[in-house]
């Protein structure tokens, strides 16, 4: 069972840019665990998207769940997806709102089997958008997770104060 979280790398952004990278991370640990804190420089929500070892194919697939809020509620399953996808929750400038993410990268420097992702995240402003979603992803890989590059789906720059933490997970 794992026990120790171990900071590898912080991103915080001191201007907007498309996307933050992750790359050359060891195979030294048993689990990732990335987690954000985001707000797109636009002013309309977004998703943001992970590529893992740059990889934009449709190696990911995902089961779902999500909810506004106000009753409605959505859940599904879906094959071929291009990134790992968070489904509008991201703040958008002009607000102090960010969304908060968190994925958890299970076994990813096994080099025999495909990776799951589990993802939470939440933004307690977002009108007409996902307050909360939970999904778990499949990525059809087997070779070991040495990068990740987070970036919006839609076009506009992550906004400055958008903040990644990644941290490998230790056996104990």
């Amino acid at each position: 069972m794992a026990s120790t979280y171990e900071k590898i790398q912080t991103s915080t952004l001191s201007s907007s840019t498309p996307s933050v990278t992750f790359t050359s991370i060891s195979g030294a640990y048993t689990d990732l665990v990335l987690v954000g804190s985001a707000q797109s420089a636009g002013a309309s929500r977004d998703s943001l998207g992970i590529a893992v070892n740059g990889s934009g194919s449709g190696i990911y697939s995902r089961t779902y769940l999500e909810s506004s809020g106000s009753g409605a509620a959505s859940s599904g399953r879906q094959s071929s997806q291009i990134r790992i996808v968070s489904d509008y929750i991201m703040g958008t400038t002009g607000t102090a709102d960010f969304g908060t993410y968190i994925w958890n990268f299970m076994n990813y420097s096994n080099a025999t089997t495909k990776k799951t992702v589990l993802f939470r995240g939440n933004n307690t402003q977002v009108a007409g958008g996902w307050n909360v979603s939970s999904m778990v992803y499949l990525v059809d890989i087997t070779a070991a997770i040495t990068s990740l590059t987070v970036a919006t789906m839609n076009g506009p720059n992550l906004n400055t104060g958008t903040t990644f933490t990644l941290y490998g997970i230790k056996a104990a």
